[in-house]
């Protein structure tokens, strides 16, 4: 409703300064201020739609900061959030995960771990955070035990983000990925690993067919 305002008081400030000197013109240049208030009308709207539709489109930041054992997770949005997920790749165990955020700022619904969670495991965090806040510091700490440094496995040097928020009476994402090592969006990884096990030895069929049977194990986290 507001925008619709906007663009009515906008017109209308064009409009009338065009009204008021056509009446000092000759009938013959009438229809031409006719057209050019016409596509002045249009330029306006185009203006203030593409205007409303960057202020409304929130700008989100999360960083994660490797401290020894310790990954340390900040996330802040300039606008109200409906919903922001986190999925963090981790190699090795995740021992436990503080929350340290008031229920006022944000509700962060779901924890879950994906994967076996084992000292020789990659594991992916997911975070579902609700109702956040504008311009309200979340914060999370992962303790965990890495996996030895010269392991490598592939997708895991980024983590995903997306969000959803509402305008105009719609319900609005964008998700994207960003580097471990710089901070900076980056393409989404050719391969994607979730729940990968590191063993240092050969398995036998029927090992590796229970590992398929069992499937991709998850745990919330509360």
């Amino acid at each position: 409703m507001k925008i619709f305002l906007v663009k009515i008081a906008l017109v209308f400030i064009v409009l009338l300064p065009l009204t008021l000197l056509s009446k000092r013109w000759d009938n013959s240049i009438k229809p031409f201020v006719v057209i050019i208030a016409a596509i002045g009308a249009l330029f306006i709207a185009f203006i203030v739609d593409f205007a409303d539709q960057k202020l409304s489109t929130p700008t989100v930041t999360v960083n994660i900061k490797k401290e020894n054992n310790e990954l340390l997770i900040n996330a802040i949005t300039s606008n109200p959030l409906e919903l922001l997920a986190i999925d963090l790749p981790v190699l090795g165990k995740i021992n436990n995960i503080h929350d340290n955020n008031s229920v006022t700022d944000a509700r962060t619904s779901i924890k879950k771990i994906v994967g076996s969670n084992s000292p020789m495991s990659q594991n992916n965090i997911e975070f579902y955070i609700e109702n956040i806040k504008p311009k309200t510091k979340l914060e999370y700490k992962v303790l965990y035990e890495p996996m030895p440094k010269d392991i490598f496995i592939a997708g895991t040097d980024r983590y995903k983000i997306s969000y959803s928020w509402y305008h105009g009476g719609e319900q609005r994402t964008h998700f994207k990925w960003i580097s471990l090592k710089t901070g900076q969006e980056v393409e989404k990884p050719n391969v994607i690993v979730k729940g990968a096990e590191v063993f240092n030895r050969a398995l036998s069929p029927e090992e590796i067919k229970n590992l398929y049977d069992e499937g991709l194990k998850e745990r919330k986290i509360e």
